[in-house]
């Protein structure tokens, strides 16, 4: 979820291809997730933290829908569950060498040119992240990403932007990651959030 201040791009794409339409899981160098055009890479310990965390929210999720079958998407914006509670939301990831980086290719932005017999033109690596994609989709990707960093430049340039407090700033300090402990006050302030969000 996010709070939009200005729309810096807005434009249709292409429709996917067919084969932009699987979910797999593959163990090669490391394991990667296959989701659409999505690649995520993870190592081992990583891949198994990952996947314990989405199994218990996927869990909760499953108890919420059942108690609130009149539950429809799109109508509500806000969040109304945090599978996992607020110690899930503010706990730093531990399986991996910090929390906020992954054990593979952490910092790396490569965009490639593949060879003609690969399915997709296009790779974007965004840090462990891969980006697939054809050349027309890509053209509309980068003039797209251009368009929104020259409107971004304008509003800097006329506006002054300070970066908010978030909940999970509080969790860390410059010393490295730590838990904060999550007080009585957090705890009924997460009730009452999730009352308040009751169909």
């Amino acid at each position: 979820m996010g709070s939009i201040l200005e729309v810096l791009e807005n434009k249709e794409l292409p429709d996917r291809e067919l084969h932009n339409s699987r979910l797999f899981v593959d163990l090669s160098e490391n394991v990667h997730i296959h989701f659409r055009e999505i690649r995520l890479m993870f190592s081992v310990e990583e891949f198994f933290e990952f996947t314990d965390v989405l199994k218990e929210s996927a869990s909760e999720v499953k108890k919420y829908l059942k108690k609130h079958p009149e539950y429809k998407e799109q109508e509500i914006f806000d969040g109304i569950l945090v599978a996992g509670g607020l110690k899930r939301q503010l706990t730093p990831l531990e399986k991996s060498p910090k929390p906020h980086e992954s054990k593979y290719f952490p910092n790396r932005l490569q965009i490639e040119l593949q060879e003609e017999k690969v399915i997709d033109a296009i790779h974007i690596h965004y840090r462990d992240y891969r980006f697939v994609m054809n050349i027309e989709t890509f053209r509309e990707l980068a003039t797209g990403m251009k368009n929104a960093l020259d409107k971004l430049d304008s509003h800097l340039t006329q506006n002054n932007y300070k970066e908010g407090q978030h909940e999970f700033r509080k969790v860390v300090n410059e010393e490295g990651w730590q838990q904060q402990k999550i007080t009585l006050l957090d705890r009924i302030k997460y009730k009452i959030k999730k009352i308040l969000g009751k169909y």
